[in-house]
């Protein structure tokens, strides 16, 4: 039985924790520069729902990979 190093999900993930930084970089960037801009604002709020979501699919497929290799064993 083969087992991928990295699966469709954490993939996935992953790419979603990369833009989710992009997010939060330019919105603080912006912050930092003085914008008043409350789209800033709600881009940092929606920047960390992100971070939670993609680390919550990492976390899930961590648990799943240990039950299956807990079943194999």
């Amino acid at each position: 039985m083969e087992v991928p190093s990295l699966g469709s999900a954490s993939q996935a993930a992953i790419e979603g924790l990369k833009r989710a930084q992009e997010k939060t970089q330019v919105a603080a960037q912006n912050i930092a520069e003085g914008s008043l801009n409350p789209e800033d604002v709600v881009s940092l709020s929606l920047a960390a729902a992100d971070f939670k979501a993609n680390v919550a699919v990492l976390k899930s497929e961590d648990e799943m990979t240990k039950s299956l290799l807990d079943i194999v064993a």
